[in-house]
């Protein structure tokens, strides 16, 4: 061990009490970066599975398509099995699925409980992107398995009523119920929705009125059976979103060979039964493309928008959105804001820890003048002088570092056992919970070192560059 380290080791446990002060308050600082940083990762995280759920990278539509439609009144895509495959030839590692959309309608008939609305994602079991992201999220029941009844059949009843004079044609009252003996159809749906209407839950069988066009009047009833609930995350979206084999909406909605008779009746409507449908898995309303992941998850946003412009270049006739777009339009740019205001208050905090390192070690070398001298004028060079204070830095910001990841640590594992909960939106609870990296370790680590040192530097150069004389008076004026 050089003379430099000795006497940097040397003046630490000299004055242990007051170096242990200065390591506790930067371990602190670091301990609310720590904690910060996890408190962003989570949200974000919370944020990706949430809204990829509804648009995985990205979401192909029809042209005429907005971001409203996202949520079940896109126009279908008649080939969007070619567009899918085509997604997949030009851009290697992306992987595409075909989804079916609804809007629903439940409530009605139900004493004491208000009617209520939910978008409905037709999604396979077997072969959708997100399957494993939903599959990982269900709380109660079970998630679809092959033994799930799904094609059978349905008879649909709709009357079309002609507008008199100029005035234009509209359906009333579309509905399509099971025939007798069938089975519902089962759905998943989320957690919030059960705690809002007591008519839900695993098991129960409840009437649902859903769209089956896109932007027009079209509606059918069907029989549902709730088989599962889940939790995304996001309170909001799991009381809205509620999730349907992909083939069964297909069956729904007609997309596919249809076999039977239609019975037109002048004046009244036209009655249509069939059994079955041959569902025609290449027809759908969206087209959900998922992109490799990327090599870091510094610039989600970024990156989200490189992969819509890829895909956009391919159909650059049709309507991309990403998911960041989705995400703005139900939240408007408040995650945005939460995330900036987070990497500000970072930044402040490192900063802060900085500043008092810099402060510490200008007074260290204060006191120290006068011994800095003696050792210069006993033949010590600027560059042993320079080490000393630099070897004080570096223990300091490495033992902050480790005690700032402890502390965080034991907060992060008291709040998730404790299960912390905040108000959110329409009276729902929003869950406060953290999500450590290796990347937000090694910086926890790294970073006070880097900053310690750093800020050890200018301070321990002026005191480097010190004459023995003048360090000398220096310190005899300092007593």
């Amino acid at each position: 061990m050089d003379i430099s380290r000795r006497l940097a080791i040397g003046e630490l446990k000299e004055h242990k009490r007051i170096y242990a002060v200065i390591i506790i308050v930067i371990a602190l600082t670091m301990t609310s970066f720590m904690l910060e940083n996890a408190y962003l990762n989570y949200m974000m995280q919370v944020v990706d599975d949430t809204t990829k759920l509804v648009t995985s990278d990205a979401a192909i539509v029809d042209p005429s398509c907005n971001l409203r439609d996202l949520y079940g009144t896109e126009v279908e895509l008649k080939n969007a099995g070619e567009i899918a495959k085509r997604i997949e030839e030009n851009l290697p590692g992306y992987k595409t699925t075909i989804r079916v959309t609804a809007q629903g309608t439940y409530g009605l008939g139900v004493k004491g409980e208000a009617v209520d609305g939910c978008t409905i994602q037709g999604i396979d079991p077997e072969r959708d992107n997100e399957i494993t992201s939903l599959a990982d999220k269900i709380v109660a029941g079970r998630f679809f398995s092959k033994n799930d009844s799904i094609l059978r059949g349905h008879t649909p009843l709709y009357i079309e009523i002609k507008g008199p004079g100029n005035l234009p044609d509209f359906v009333y009252g579309t509905s399509e119920r099971p025939l007798e003996g069938d089975k519902p159809y089962p759905i998943i749906i989320g957690a919030t929705a059960a705690k809002m209407h007591p008519s839900l839950g695993v098991g129960k069988t409840i009437s649902l009125t859903m769209s089956v066009s896109g932007k027009e009047t079209s509606y059918a009833t069907v029989n549902v059976k709730i088989i599962g609930m889940y939790e995304s995350g996001t309170p909001t979206l799991d009381a809205l979103m509620w999730f349907m084999h992909a083939d069964s909406l297909r069956e729904i909605k007609g997309y596919g060979e249809i076999t039977g008779k239609d019975w037109h009746i002048p004046g009244v409507g036209t009655f249509r039964g069939y059994n079955p449908i041959k569902v025609d898995r290449d027809r759908g309303d969206v087209v959900l493309v998922k992109a490799p992941e990327p090599l870091h998850k510094l610039n989600p946003i970024g990156y989200s928008e490189e992969v819509k412009e890829k895909v956009s270049s391919i159909f650059p006739f049709l309507k991309v959105y990403s998911w960041h777009d989705f995400l703005v339009y139900i939240a408007g740019s408040m995650q945005d804001v939460v995330t900036i205001m987070l990497w500000g208050s970072i930044a402040v905090t490192l900063f802060l820890c900085g500043a008092a390192i810099k402060y510490v070690m200008d007074s260290i070398i204060m006191r120290k003048t006068r011994e800095i001298g003696s050792l210069k004028a006993f033949g010590a060079r600027d560059r042993v002088i320079f080490k000393i204070f630099l070897y004080q830095g570096l223990v300091i910001g490495f033992i902050a570092g480790i005690l700032g990841v402890l502390f965080s640590l034991l907060v992060m594992y008291l709040v998730n056992w404790y299960g912390f909960n905040v108000e959110f939106i329409a009276g729902t609870q929003l869950k406060v919970s953290f999500i450590i990296n290796w990347l937000t370790l090694l910086i926890s680590i790294v970073l006070p070192v880097v900053l310690s040192v750093l800020a050890a530097a200018v301070p321990a150069k002026k005191a480097a560059m010190l004459s023995p004389v003048e360090a000398l008076r220096k310190g005899e004026l300092s007593l």
